[in-house]
């Protein structure tokens, strides 16, 4: 029986030495591969100088790196090996991996390939939008892409080309005439809506911020590029009453209008944030409406992240984003698709301005209100508390640095879904430890799997998966959305109509954890001597619901119509504590004996 373990260990060597034989199925698997040109891996059994130097006399040793084998196994068999990249002439690496594949000491030896992110737009003019990237869109499509969100594109009109899905293009106004339709006659403002929500991923032309974005457009400049304080001022106050989240003001002037600032006060008290060009006036002076209270003023940076030479800038200034600067060459402007010569044709064309700038950042702002962060204040706080830093310490030019969406998103995904979870499970962890004294609950026995589901799915946890790739999934990315705030998907957001409004209220309530705690009391779900399957589940979704209220009272993070601003903690703590106590209840059996 002593023999045994020499045995078995004797076993595993030897199992150990043939997963370490060259695998020659690699070739078929590299065959389609995008390898990197004159570049190769390679891994020798072993350690000696003379191997060092057989391997450079092949290439260029680019990294070295000895390898040693930690576990058990690898001690035991003095598991020594280097690995080494080497650079040689494309022309030459055939003959250099067949040359290496012959040793006996060959771990591998193989090309070097490259990699993607799990998600990259196939549009063929991506690989220009130097601006997307630099706004951190590629790092925030995993997690968001915009769905139920809606963007008011306040502009000279929209025009849905063959690049932007005419689906998510809501029936817009015109605003200088009066009439329903907002086609574009000058090209401004459907170049700014594909910056915002330009199709993705669907191979044909370029990509946008917040994909699945809908845009409302709405036509208060003419031809021309010109319109009126007076225009404008409606089109705010109707984009706030017809549902929009985000709205886009990519035009200013040095004239300040009393209308106009009341209509930005107005639609920032009903849940809108106001994302407003800084102007191109080159110096210090913000343009109006981005210079009233409560607008989100945004400056423009050129491709190296300097302030552009055109932008204004100034106190008022929140937050940089790409806005182009063609001085370094055409490509140095931000590429979108806009209408033609011809209004029934898009062609690709390059802008720059504070206007190319800040639909960057209402498309951010729609990727965050996606993921269920809805209040204004939350969403610019978010924005500003993400952003990169800028190359010269200046808050009147660049606000709170550079726009990254990509960080926005994770930190709106990750810190918000771990706090919910986290305040979930911490009122669950009160309410059984206080079922088990009161002897509602059995000392020794567990919890369903049903109620820990429940919490899980309740609080909104499932938003951690978003920086992972939720959003690629089709039809689950509302899943990246905290659970009250679902009703957008299907009703719309508030104001969008009354469905969407009481939709929100509801959501934001402890009535869905209440009515399903109050309909598992019935005598037919109880299990004798057990919590049952359906109330764990119901009690669950009521701890769940808490910790999700009570993150949103504690972030702020939550707009909801009627109900006055100061007011939404309170009604968000209320309904907390009476989601806790439904799941309370539900636990509060008979004695158990």
């Amino acid at each position: 029986m002593t023999r045994v373990p020499w045995m078995l260990l004797a076993a595993l060597a030897v199992v150990g030495c043939g997963r370490r034989a060259v695998d020659r199925s690699i070739e078929a698997q590299l065959a389609d591969a995008d390898v990197v040109p004159g570049l190769i891996d390679v891994q020798l059994r072993g350690i000696e100088a003379e191997r060092r130097a057989l391997v450079a006399a092949l290439g260029e040793v680019v990294d070295a790196v000895e390898l040693r084998d930690q576990s058990l196994l690898g001690l035991l068999q003095r598991d020594v090996a280097e690995r080494f990249v080497l650079r040689v002439p494309p022309e030459r690496a055939a003959s250099v991996l067949a040359e290496l594949r012959k040793r006996s000491d060959l771990l591998y030896a193989e090309p070097v390939v490259r990699l993607q992110a799990l998600w990259t737009p196939n549009d063929p003019g991506f690989a220009k939008q130097w601006h997307l990237r630099a706004a951190g869109a590629p790092g925030a499509w995993e997690g968001a892409r915009g769905a139920g969100v809606v963007v008011a594109v306040i502009d000279t009109g929209v025009t849905a080309l063959d690049d932007l899905d005419a689906g998510r293009v809501l029936k817009g106004k015109n605003f200088l005439d009066g009439s329903k339709g907002a086609a574009d006659d000058h090209g401004h403002g459907t170049h700014v809506a594909g910056t915002i929500a330009q199709s993705t991923g669907n191979g044909v032309g370029v990509a946008g911020m917040a994909p699945r974005a809908k845009i409302l457009p709405l036509k208060v400049l003419s031809a021309d590029g010109f319109g009126n304080s007076s225009a404008i001022a409606d089109a705010i106050r109707y984009a706030a009453d017809h549902g929009a989240k985000v709205l886009n003001l990519s035009l200013g002037g040095g004239g300040r209008s009393a209308a106009m600032a009341d209509a930005v006060e107005y639609a920032r008290r009903r849940g809108a944030v106001v994302v407003c060009a800084a102007g191109n006036g080159g110096g210090r002076g913000v343009s109006f409406p981005a210079a009233y209270p409560g607008a989100l003023a945004v400056s423009a940076v050129g491709p190296k992240g300097a302030l552009a030479p055109y932008s204004s800038y100034g106190p008022e200034v929140r937050i940089a984003a790409p806005g182009g600067d063609k001085s370094l060459g055409e490509e140095s402007g931000v590429l979108q698709e806009t209408i033609s010569d011809d209004p029934k044709k898009g062609a690709y064309k390059w802008f720059q301005g504070t206007s190319m700038a800040t639909p960057h950042v209402a498309g951010a702002a729609a990727l965050v209100a996606s993921l269920g962060v809805t209040s204004p204040a939350a969403i610019e706080s978010l924005l500003a508390r993400t952003a990169k830093s800028a190359p010269e310490a200046s808050a009147e030019k660049y606000g709170a640095g550079l726009l990254d969406a990509g960080a926005a998103v994770r930190r709106a995904a990750i810190w918000q879904g771990l706090a919910r979870l986290a305040l979930a499970l911490l009122g669950a962890f009160v309410a059984v430890k206080h079922a088990r004294r009161m002897q509602q609950i059995r000392a020794n026995e567990a919890l369903p799997g049903a109620f820990w589901g429940g919490l899980v799915v309740a609080s909104g946890a499932l938003v951690l998966l978003a920086p992972v790739g939720l959003a690629r999934i089709p039809g689950l990315s509302m899943l990246a959305t905290a659970p009250a705030g679902l009703g957008a998907h299907f009703f719309g957001l508030p104001h969008a109509g009354a469905a969407g409004t009481a939709a929100a209220l509801i959501g934001w309530s402890a009535l869905p954890p209440f009515l399903l705690a109050a309909f598992t009391r019935a005598s037919l779900f109880r299990k004798p001597g057990g919590l049952g399957v359906l109330p764990s589940l119901a009690a669950g979704i009521a701890f769940g619901w808490a910790g999700m209220l009570l993150a949103a009272a504690i972030f702020g993070s939550v707009y909801l119509p009627w109900i006055p601003a100061f007011f939404v903690p309170v009604w968000l703590l209320i309904g907390a504590a009476i989601s806790w106590a439904a799941g309370r209840g539900l636990l509060a059996r008979e004695a158990a004996r």
